[in-house]
């Protein structure tokens, strides 16, 4: 059994058959339902699977799934950052993207972003009170107000960004280094290289710029996240130009300025990021029975997000 921050995993596996004949049971955290529609993860999952991102769905339980094991590696700290990786990630991100092009993707076909509402439904959860008083009391260190003034940055955040022209298409919204395994017949790194996306609970349709900025502030990892390994410009430059190759079909000079565009687009979207984390992490804080630090992470994102608010919103 593995733990999440979110979910727990257990692999199931018969020694007298090949190890990818394995099945996962992902059995949803404690209360999770209050934050994730389980419902439109399903469809979700049925969707990508049609489209052959996803793996075999074999059954659907009222706190749980079970799905075909996928093997692979999940991405670290330092595959992240190879060249060979993240060039089939970003590629991989775009074929995901387009699946949402035509306005047939799942759930909500008409193509508008769920960032924004899916923000309020985040605040509107955490509660005025926290029911340990050694968390509530730590939480009002840090949010003295509560989240008012950051519930009222959504309308601010949503004018910013609405108008920056990052198209909606259907994202994975939750691309944290976990949730990517690498496939190879290699070691990592080596050649050929696949990759595949996982779980797909918070997959809806948003602005693309959104699901790549998130995944960048991902590259600080997950348990322990050090938000310094965001990729430097060269690495990003690298990454986008290779995601833009596969997303619009056509080969891209390193100068191309539609790259630079996607990249002003990008760096602009981390404050949604934040901000929509900081919530997600308030709301698990209350909720959540799994060993995780929600309020320290909620910290952390908060003092990112002060950081490029100020750069951002005058």
């Amino acid at each position: 059994m593995q733990d999440g921050i979110t979910n727990k995993l257990v692999g199931l596996f018969d020694d007298s058959r090949s190890e990818n004949d394995g099945v996962l049971v992902r059995i949803y955290g404690k209360n999770t339902e209050q934050i994730i529609d389980r419902k439109a993860e399903v469809e979700n999952f049925k969707f990508l699977y049609r489209a052959g991102i996803a793996p075999d769905l074999y059954a659907t339980f009222d706190n749980g799934l079970v799905y075909k094991y996928i093997r692979g590696e999940t991405l670290t700290t330092t595959t992240v950052r190879d060249p060979n990786i993240y060039r089939v990630v970003a590629r991989t991100m775009a074929r995901f993207h387009r699946l949402g092009t035509s306005g047939k993707g799942a759930g909500d076909e008409t193509n508008k972003s769920g960032l924004w509402n899916k923000m309020e439904q985040f605040a509107n959860l955490i509660p005025e009170r926290f029911s340990s008083p050694s968390i509530d009391l730590q939480y009002r260190k840090t949010f003295p107000q509560g989240v008012k003034s950051l519930r009222a940055d959504i309308e601010t955040v949503k004018t910013l960004l609405e108008n920056i022209g990052s198209p909606v298409v259907f994202c994975h919204n939750d691309l944290l280094l976990t949730n990517i395994l690498v496939q190879s017949d290699n070691a990592l790194g080596g050649s050929p290289v696949s990759v595949a996306f996982i779980d797909y609970e918070y997959a809806m349709f948003n602005n693309q710029a959104f699901d790549i900025a998130n995944h960048f502030i991902e590259f600080a990892g997950v348990q322990e996240p050090d938000f310094s390994l965001y990729p430097n410009v060269d690495l990003q430059m690298d990454w986008l130009r290779s995601y833009l190759e596969e997303y619009i079909g056509e080969s891209l000079d390193q100068n191309d300025p539609r790259v630079a565009v996607l990249n002003d687009q990008v760096n602009m979207f981390t404050i949604a990021s934040h901000l929509l984390w900081i919530f997600w992490s308030l709301v698990q804080t209350e909720i959540s029975v799994i060993d995780f630090d929600y309020l320290k992470y909620a910290e952390m994102r908060l003092e990112l997000y002060m950081k490029v608010k100020s750069s951002l919103i005058k």
